[in-house]
Order: structure tokens, then C-alpha cells, then sequence
């Protein structure tokens, strides 16, 4: 039996996630969490595939653990959902602090359930294309950043394998997005295997 890979993530994993399964399928088994068809239906709103912030994942991974689940290879991603700023906020939905109690907890929560641990970061945010678009809330590229180097500050802390998504998908340029935030068909298909170099490697 293969061994299996695990995707908890955000709207970017649901959308580079039929590539990364096609692309890995000779060796492990992919699966995800939810439904990818009702997480297509609004990439925006954090259901089915679609994990959402931090917060979110974090409990999903609790009532996993509870149940006693376990992975071979476990993707994990938040951050796009914890640095909206909706209309009318102050600051980001989750902030840094709580941000990186999360991922301390998530990555703690994954190294009990998974023989292998990948964090993939955040994507990238262009400012000028993300907040032109009517769509609730803004986002901006140096939380993104701001965010991401907590993540890798507590993915080093707790050993868990980092793929840098974030620094691989700028080097693309900007002519990337299909909307606000997510990206074309090509980019997606790029996405998969650069990560897809990391689950082969191991």
C-alpha cells in the first residue's frame, strides 16, 4: 500500500492539489481534508478542502488527534486567512501573536500524528491587484512576509521540514493571478511540482 499524503491547507493547496496528486500518484496516496468541489464553489470562504486560518486548522488537528489519526506525510498551510483585514477592522483576523501560539500548537499536534511534517508558506500578495478588487477585505504583502517569518522561526523551532511556496511562486512575477490572490491553470501546475520535488525526495 502506498503511503499517504495529508493536505491540510488553504484555497491555494485546493487549486495546485489535482496537479501535486497527478504528479505524485507512482508513490504515495493523496488525500485531503473536506470536499474540493464545495471549497471551489467560493475560494474565499474557508469550507470543505478550504481549512482557513490558523485557529481553524488548529482545531481541525485537535479532533483529529482525539480520534487518533494518523499520516505518513502531513502538508500543512494557514496564512492567507489570518492576515485578511476585513472592511472596518483594525488589524489582520488572527493576530501575530496568536498566529505563531497556533503554529506552535499545529506543529506540535502534527509531530505526534505524522512520520513526516512539511509547512508550506504562504503565498505571495500583490498589493496592488489584491486591493483593487471589491472583495470584503484587503491583504498586504509584508504581513504575508511578517507572517511567514514566523512560521519559519517555529517550524525551525519544532523541526518541521519548510517548502518555501512563498519565495518560488514571486520568482514567477507578478502576471501570475487569475483573480485577487490565486493563480492561473500554469502557475498551479508549477506549484505542484515544486513541492511534489520535496515529497520525492524524503
Amino acid at each position: 500500500m502506498k503511503p499517504t499524503v495529508f493536505v491540510v491547507g488553504d484555497s491555494i493547496s485546493v487549486h495546485y492539489g489535482p496537479f501535486l496528486k497527478r504528479m505524485t500518484s507512482s508513490r504515495f496516496e493523496y488525500t485531503t481534508r473536506g470536499y474540493v468541489e464545495e471549497a471551489l464553489k467560493n475560494l474565499d470562504v474557508p469550507v470543505g478542502a478550504n481549512s482557513g486560518d490558523s485557529r481553524a486548522v488548529l482545531d481541525f488537528l485537535k479532533n483529529e488527534y482525539i480520534r487518533n489519526s494518523t499520516y505518513d506525510t502531513l502538508l500543512v498551510n494557514c496564512g492567507l486567512h489570518d492576515i485578511k483585514i476585513k472592511n472596518g477592522a483594525a488589524g489582520p483576523q488572527i493576530n501575530e501573536l496568536e498566529y505563531a501560539d497556533n503554529l506552535q500548537a499545529i506543529a506540535d499536534l502534527s509531530s505526534k500524528m505524522a512520520q513526516q511534517v512539511f509547512w508550506i508558506s504562504t503565498t505571495p500578495v500583490v498589493d496592488a491587484i489584491h486591493n483593487n478588487r471589491n472583495v470584503g477585505f484587503r491583504r498586504y504583502r509584508e504581513d504575508a512576509l511578517r507572517y511567514n517569518r514566523i512560521a519559519e522561526h517555529v517550524a525551525a523551532g519544532a523541526h518541521v521540514s519548510l517548502i518555501d511556496l512563498y519565495t518560488f511562486t514571486a520568482s514567477l512575477g507578478d502576471d501570475i493571478y487569475c483573480d485577487h490572490v490565486h493563480f492561473r491553470e500554469d502557475i498551479r501546475a508549477l506549484q505542484a511540482a515544486f513541492i511534489s520535488g520535496y515529497l520525492f525526495s524524503t
